[in-house]
Formats: C-alpha cells, structure tokens, sequence
C-alpha cells in the first residue's frame, strides 16, 4: 500500500476513533436516555465503519491508527467545560457531535472527491451514505434543540 493510502485510510480512521470517542463520553454525560442509545448507536457504527478500513490497512502490510487525535480530545474537552456552563448540557453536546460529524463527512467526502488511490475512493464511497446519514441525524437533532 502506498504512503497516501495507508495515510488517507488512517486519517478517516482517526476522525472516525475522535467520533467514538466523543459519543462514548457524551453518553455516559447525558440524563437523557433516548440521546444515550443514539450516542451508543453513533459509537457503535463508527465502531463498525474503522474497524473495516483499519483492517484493510492492516491487509496491506501498515499499522493502523488506533487513538484519537488531539483536535478530538480538544473538542471534547471544550464541549465539557461549555456544558458545565451551559443551561442545557445536552444542547452542548449536540451542537459539538454535530461538528465532529462535519469533520468525518468532510473527510470522507474528500476521500471520495480528491485525488486518491483507488481503494481509498472505493472504501470511502462505500461508507459515504451511512457517515452522512450519521451527520444528518446530529444535524436534524441540534437544529431540535435549538428550536
């Protein structure tokens, strides 16, 4: 596998473990139990979708990426400290899921538009509907929230 796909493949992975990460924590902080099974769910599918690409990586012969990035650990912890302060910690938690899914969409959109290795565009095409289907119930829930 080339340096640019074992690369690519580890940078959607690394957005997807940030996303995992971040719903696993958002629902250990929410009261809310119908946002605990989404947050579990979204986790889970995440979970599903890196584990595909990690083993692909791993196929050809590279290390696949296993932790989260710092820009993720970031977030997370900003979302913290904002819905300590916030009159609705859960619309907190929304509204920085939602970006979170911004970040994986756009990565995999990137994937599939840009200029990359075959398999990188297959694999991301791939999962393309379910990680904007993952974007759109985030996005559909913090425009509720908001409301």
């Amino acid at each position: 596998m080339s340096n640019k796909t074992a690369n690519t493949l580890n940078d959607l992975v690394e957005a997807l473990n940030d996303g995992i990460a971040f719903y696993d924590h958002a629902a250990k902080e929410t009261q809310d139990a119908s946002h605990q099974d989404l947050f579990r769910n979204m986790s889970r599918l995440k979970s599903i979708i890196a584990a595909d690409l990690k083993t692909e990586v791993a196929r050809q012969g590279e290390t696949p990426a296993n932790d989260s990035s710092w820009l993720g650990e970031f977030r997370q912890g900003y979302a913290d400290l904002k819905a300590k302060l916030a009159k609705d910690p859960d619309a907190t938690y929304v509204a920085a899921l939602e970006a979170q899914e911004d970040r994986v969409l756009h990565a995999f959109r990137d994937a599939v538009d840009g200029d990359q290795p075959a398999r990188v565009r297959e694999l991301a095409s791939t999962y393309l509907p379910q990680v904007r289907d993952m974007h759109d119930r985030m996005r559909a829930l913090k425009q509720a929230k908001q409301a």
